[in-house]
């Protein structure tokens, strides 16, 4: 890897980790909107609701910032599980914004993913070829 290469990948990694972090959090923001318009009124099943939708996404919160490469390919295994969720719930008319607005995040959150991983293999081997 030449010089002029790695400015750009090291951008390409800030980019992608930005997004990482941005749309996990948007993810939990999103469950816990979610969860308060399940109910009429606040009750304790909210935060119990709330727990069990985020309970997978929150299992990776020290991945998220200690950037444990390992740990982001598993994040991207349960991420497919919520664009799955997504996709289940968009094709309910009384849930079509909040599905669509999980799937476009849980879509952003694996490509960033993906994109930090081959970037930081990249970094880290530079023998890796582009595919």
């Amino acid at each position: 890897m030449s010089e002029g290469d790695s400015a750009p990948t090291i951008r390409a990694t800030k980019l992608s980790y930005r997004c990482i972090v941005g749309s996990y959090y948007a993810l939990l923001v999103l469950f816990l909107v979610n969860s308060l318009s399940a109910l009429d009124q606040l009750s304790p099943a909210i935060p119990v609701i709330w727990l069990l939708q985020s309970a997978p996404l929150l299992g990776f919160f020290r991945t998220i910032h200690h950037k444990k490469t390992q740990q982001f390919i598993w994040l991207s295994m349960v991420v497919l599980l919520y664009f799955m969720h997504g996709v289940l719930v968009a094709f309910d008319p009384a849930g079509r914004i909040a599905g669509t607005a999980e799937l476009g995040l849980s879509v952003l959150l694996f490509c960033a993913l993906l994109t930090y991983l081959r970037v930081t293999q990249k970094l880290r081997n530079p023998s890796v070829t582009n595919p």
